[in-house]
C-alpha cells in the first residue's frame, strides 16, 4: 500500500517527502470558496517538480467543499458543475492521477432527481474535459438527503452516468458510520465481498484512512486520528490484512491539531500496514522517528524540512508575553 497525507498545495510535497509520504492528496484552490486566481504556469511547474523529485505516486485532488452536483437549487448547481469542471482542468494539469468529489445532497427533492443532476455534471465532464484525471465519487456516512452511502447507491451513480474513467474513493470513517462493520478481518472480508458484488472492486481506485470519532451507524463524519478513534489499531490492522487493498493509494485526512500530527498518523498508519504484511517493513526504517520541522510557504526545495529531536515550541506573540509577565 502506498501511504499519503492531505497537504498543502503550496509545501505539500516538500512535507509529503519529509514525512514519509508515497502519495499525496491536496485541494487545487480555496476548499470554502467558489473563486479562484487563476494557475500560475510557473507554480504549476514547480509544483510538478518537486512532486517528481519527492517520488509521490498519484496526486489526487480532493473537490471544493462547496460543490453539490446533485443541489436543486439552479445557482448553486450552475456554481458547482462551473468550478467542478475547472478543478478538472485545474488538477490535470497539476498531474494528477484521481480527482475525488462528493456525491451531494439532494435537499429533500428525492434522490431519482439528486442522481440525475450528479450523472449530468459527470457527463459534461466527459464530453468537455477529456484530458482529466479519473473522477472518484466517495462514499457518505449517510446524513440525511445525501447521495452515495451505500454501495448500491455508488453503483447506480456510475450506471447512470455512463462514463469512462470514474471510480469510488471509500472512506474508513465514513463506512463505518455508515453502517459498514470493518473492524476484524471477517467483517472487512465481508465488506469488501459486498463491495465487490454489488459495486466491482475494479471501481476502487483510492483508499481515505481515518478514524472515526463516531461508533458503528452513527451517521457522524467525525475522523479521529489513527488508532484513537471507533475503528482502532485492531481495526485497522483487520482492513489492512485484506490483500484486496494492497493495490490502492491510502490517504490519511486526520485532524491537525499539533504540528506534527501528520507524520505520527502517518507513522501510525505504516506501522500497522507493516504489521500485517501490506507494506514494506523498509518504509519504516525510512520515516524520521522524530518531529518534522514545519516548512516555510516560500521555500521551493525538498531541504527545507529538517528532523528534529524535540518539538519546537512557537514563539509567543508579544501580548502573550506581557501577560505572563503580569501573571508572575
Amino acid at each position: 500500500m502506498r501511504f499519503g497525507m492531505h497537504l498543502s498545495p503550496v509545501s505539500g510535497p516538500q512535507r509529503g517527502h519529509a514525512i514519509g509520504c508515497k502519495a499525496l492528496q491536496i485541494f487545487c484552490g480555496n476548499p470554502r470558496g467558489w473563486a479562484k486566481s487563476p494557475q500560475d504556469p510557473q507554480r504549476v511547474q514547480a509544483f510538478r517538480r518537486d512532486v517528481a523529485e519527492a517520488q509521490l505516486d498519484p496526486v489526487v485532488v480532493h473537490a471544493t467543499y462547496l460543490i453539490n452536483l446533485a443541489a436543486p437549487e439552479a445557482q448553486t448547481y450552475k456554481l458547482s458543475v462551473e468550478t467542478f469542471l475547472d478543478e478538472l482542468r485545474r488538477a490535470h494539469a497539476l498531474g494528477a492521477a484521481f480527482y475525488v468529489v462528493h456525491c451531494g445532497s439532494h435537499k429533500g427533492q428525492g434522490e431519482a432527481e439528486g442522481r440525475r443532476r450528479l450523472s449530468d455534471a459527470l457527463r459534461r465532464a466527459d464530453r468537455e474535459v477529456p484530458q482529466r484525471p479519473e473522477i472518484l465519487l466517495e462514499n457518505t456516512v449517510g446524513t440525511a438527503h445525501s447521495l452515495g452511502t451505500t454501495f448500491e447507491d455508488l453503483r447506480i451513480l456510475l450506471d447512470d452516468a455512463g462514463v469512462a474513467r470514474a471510480g469510488v474513493c471509500l472512506d474508513t470513517c465514513h463506512l463505518l458510520a455508515a453502517g459498514y462493520e470493518i473492524r476484524t478481518r471477517e467483517a472487512a472480508a465481508h465488506m469488501l465481498d459486498e463491495a465487490d458484488r454489488v459495486l466491482s472492486l475494479k471501481r476502487l481506485r483510492c483508499l481515505h484512512v481515518n478514524d472515526s470519532k463516531g461508533g458503528l451507524g452513527s451517521r457522524l463524519d467525525r475522523h479521529e486520528h489513527l488508532g484513537k478513534g471507533e475503528i482502532g489499531e485492531d481495526g485497522f490492522k483487520a482492513l489492512f490484512s485484506d490483500r484486496r487493498l494492497w493495490h490502492l493509494p491510502a490517504i490519511l485526512e486526520t485532524p491537525l491539531d499539533k504540528p506534527d500530527d501528520d507524520r505520527i498518523n502517518l507513522w501510525k498508519a505504516v506501522e500497522l500496514a507493516v504489521s500485517v504484511g501490506a507494506a514494506e517493513p523498509l518504509l519504516l526504517a525510512q520515516m524520521p522517528t522524530g518531529p518534522v520541522e514545519a516548512i516555510e510557504p516560500k521555500s521551493r526545495g525538498i531541504s527545507a524540512h529538517r528532523v528534529r529531536g524535540v518539538r519546537r515550541v512557537p514563539k509567543q506573540s508579544r501580548v502573550a508575553r506581557s501577560k505572563g509577565k503580569k501573571a508572575r
